[in-house]
Order: structure tokens, then C-alpha cells, then sequence
């Protein structure tokens, strides 16, 4: 579905309208953007790890996941169409305070750690492509990436951007160039394999956390909310066969996309690393994955994609969580409640810098960082994703054009799998 940013943002043909960018969430249509905003460095370095730790075992968690992420995200922005609001927004309308104030502080702790751990794997990313101290460059990054978000349009720096993540390509070169045991790949891709440990259990969380990428449905529905505002079609009905046939095919896409990068990346890794057995918690350098095909240049090459993904879906990250800390106070849309957006948005980003910097003097490993940020979103997921499906069957919230059952089914099966995962995880752990 072509996106359509907002009165303070830039038209994609080039057209530049009055005020600053301020650009608060990612169009995150089909193409090299969608490779970058949903597979952001967190997400690169679990996939990494999943495959380096586990080899093929957790195929099955992007596969299986498809039809309900699907499901998720047609649910969300379904929401936001026929409503006019945002997913906060309904909850606030809909739900007791305690719950809808835990979906905001769920938003603002996990996306704000997101921000802090992706800037800096951009600083990482920096200091392998060019040089010098961490916590520095990351300062540098997060900065950089705040001007963009403030002055330049998304839509024109992420054609810029985009292109930079053309090294996650390398990761199915990879797959060519080395031996690939695909009966075992098509075995382990549909049929669950669960081992009843910490450690396994804790990872199937992360992938859970960076695959369902809740932001984005969030994002996403303040997306549908603003191009409705912006773009009113008074003579079509909310929720018209024609707009959910092209939200269908654009969400089919885009997630097909998303997936097939994260299986990509984790057929590489468990290739690259079938003979090094990597222990589970075991530290793993992420261009070792990429040196059969890029050799001497694997941490250049690791280093662009980490830096064009994590601009890509800083936006979205950001947005989400300041979309979220707004509705805390009922704001109003309009030009007011977007410039206060806007300075929730440069709050948010720059406390994750600050986070960054931080994490970057204390000596924490960056993977270990992108790893816990995705453990975080896979353990706090459930609630909302309950939320979410009980909102879309509300019809004092949707009317008569409820969620169709086998949309409602396909979410609970998600909702339900993160739940008894995180349950089992903490059975294991202290019993």
C-alpha cells in the first residue's frame, strides 16, 4: 500500500511542504526499506545468534510465524482505519487505565532501549567501516539520526538510506557458496522443535520479540490514521473491499520480505558456523557470517546494513513510543498535538543516545545488548498482543466490521504461543 507522509513531511515525488521533517514513523512499504526497518540490528544480531547457537532448530519461528504476523498487522491497521485513532488511543478508550498504562510503559522502556542498543550498533557499524572509540561515534550516530529525523522528509533520506541494506543480499551469497543440508532446513522450518531449557527457551522469546516487531503495528496504525486524515475518500466507506485487498497485498509482501531476510540470515550463520559449535551464550563475531563471501571486507560490509537498517527503523521506534506517550494525555490530533509529538520524539531519542553512550563505556558487548533488547520485547509482547485481538472483537470500538474469526484465530495463536513460551521459560529457570 503506497504510504503517505504527513502535512510536515516531504511527497515522495518530491514535493516539499511547509515546516520541519519531523518524521516520526517509517514507511515501511515493500522494497529495501522494509528490509531495513523491520530487520534492524537487534534483529540481525538474534538471527545471527539463533543460528550460530542452534543451526537450523529455530527455522521453524519465521516460517510458522508468517500467517499470524499477517494477521497482526491487518488487525492493527484495520483498527486504525475504521476508528480514525491509533492503537494507544483505543486502548485508552476502551480499556481500564492499568491496562492501557502498561501497554505505554511497555512502548516507552522496551522501544527507548531498542533505540539505545540499535545506536549503538551504529556506532559499532562506524568504527569498523572508519575507525575510533565507540561511545563517541555513538554520540555521533544518535545525533545524526535525530537531525534527519527533524529536517530531512523520511521519505527522501530513506531512498538514500535504503541502499545501505543491500548487504543483507549477502547473506543468501553465503547460502550459495557453502553446503546447506536443505532436507534438514525443510524439516526444521515447519516442524517445532522444543527443548525445554533456559537458554533455548529465552531465544525463542527473542525471536518472538524481533520477528512480531510490535512497534511496527503500532506505527503502522498511526500510519492509517494520518493518510486517512490527510487523504479523506468521501465517497468510500472505512474498510471498503478495495483498501483491504491493497492492505492485504502490500502486508502479504512486506512480511514475506521481512521473513525471507531473517531466514536468510539464519541459514547463513548456522552454515558458516556448522563446524566452529558455538555453545549457547557463547560470544559470536556477526561478520565472521559473511566472510566466505566478503572475506577481508565482512565487517564492512556487516557494518553498511547495521547503519542503513538502524536509520531505517529508528523512526518507527521512536514514533511509537512517542505516539504512545501521547495519548497518555488525550491529545487532539492536529498541528498541536504533532509538534508535541515532535519534542516527545526528540526526548525519546535522545535519552536512547544518552542509553548508547552508556551502554558503549561500560564495556558492554553490542551483540549481547541487541540480543537482550529483542529478549525484552519477546517477554513483554503477550499483553498486548491480547489487547490488540480483544480490541479488533469490541464492537462499541469497531462496530459491525469486527476482525473476520480466522484473522481473531491466527492472532491468539500467537498471543498464546509467546504467553506459554514465557511461562515455560520461567518454570525452567526457577524450578
Amino acid at each position: 500500500m503506497e504510504r503517505h507522509p504527513d502535512k510536515q513531511t516531504l511527497r515522495v515525488s518530491g514535493e516539499r511542504t511547509d515546516g520541519p521533517a519531523r518524521s516520526w514513523a517509517a514507511d515501511v512499504g515493500p522494497g529495501l526499506v522494509t528490509l531495513g526497518s523491520d530487520n534492524d540490528p537487534s534483529g540481525i544480531a538474534t538471527y545471527t545468534l539463533a543460528g550460530a547457537w542452534y543451526r537450523y532448530d529455530l527455522l521453524w519461528v519465521c516460517v510458522l510465524s508468517y500467517p499470524s504476523m499477517v494477521a497482526l498487522q491487518l488487525i492493527s491497521a484495520r483498527v486504525a482505519s475504521i476508528t480514525g485513532k491509533g492503537l494507544t488511543d483505543n486502548m485508552r478508550q476502551h480499556y481500564a487505565p492499568v491496562f492501557f498504562y502498561f501497554a505505554v510503559a511497555r512502548f516507552l522502556l522496551a522501544n527507548t532501549f531498542n533505540i539505545a542498543v540499535d545506536i549503538l550498533a551504529m556506532g559499532t557499524a562506524v568504527r569498523a567501516v572508519a575507525g575510533g572509540p565507540v561511545a563517541l561515534l555513538s554520540l555521533l550516530c544518535g545525533v545524526a539520526s535525530l537531525i534527519l529525523q527533524w529536517c530531512v522528509p523520511y521519505a527522501r533520506y530513506a531512498r538514500i538510506v535504503q541502499w545501505l541494506t543491500l548487504g543483507m543480499f549477502a547473506y543468501a551469497g553465503v547460502i550459495l557458496l557453502l553446503h546447506v543440508p536443505w532436507h534438514a532446513v525443510a524439516i526444521r522450518a515447519f516442524i517445532p522443535r522444543m527443548v525445554w531449557t533456559k537458554d533455548y527457551t529465552t531465544m525463542v522469546l527473542a525471536l518472538f520479540g524481533t520477528t512480531m516487531s510490535p512497534y511496527l503495528l503500532f506505527s503502522q496504525a498511526e500510519q492509517e490514521v494520518e493518510e486517512r486524515q490527510e487523504h479523506p475518500s468521501p465517497g468510500s466507506s472505512a474498510g471498503s473491499n478495495e483498501e483491504l485487498r491493497k492492505l492485504r497485498r502490500d502486508t502479504l509482501l512486506r512480511t514475506a520480505l521481512s521473513n525471507a531476510v531473517a531466514l536468510a540470515i539464519m541459514l547463513a550463520s548456522a552454515a558458516a558456523f556448522q563446524f566452529s559449535h558455538y555453545a549457547p551464550g557463547e560470544p559470536v563475531a556477526l561478520e565472521r557470517v559473511l566472510e566466505p563471501l566478503a572475506h577481508g571486507f565482512a565487517p564492512q560490509v556487516l557494518g553498511l546494513a547495521l547503519l542503513g537498517s538502524a536509520l531505517l527503523a529508528l523512526p518507527p521506534l521512536a514514533g511509537s513510543a512517542a505516539q504512545a506517550a501521547a495519548s497518555s494525555f488525550d491529545w487532539r490530533h492536529g498541528e498541536k498535538r504533532n509538534t508535541r509529538i515532535a519534542v516527545l520524539l526528540v526526548a525519546i531519542t535522545a535519552i536512547g543516545t544518552a542509553a548508547a553512550v552508556a551502554l558503549a563505556m561500560s564495556g558492554i558487548d553490542p551483540v549481547t545488548a541487541l540480543y537482550w533488547s529483542a529478549l525484552v520485547n519477546g517477554m513483554t509482547i503477550t499483553p498486548v498482543l491480547a489487547l490488540l485481538v480483544l480490541l479488533s472483537s469490541k464492537r462499541e470500538a469497531v462496530g459491525d466490521l469486527v476482525a473476520h474469526w480466522s484473522l481473531r484465530v491466527l492472532c491468539w495463536l500467537a498471543t498464546i504461543a509467546t504467553g506459554a513460551v514465557l511461562i515455560v521459560h520461567y518454570v525452567v529457570e526457577f524450578v
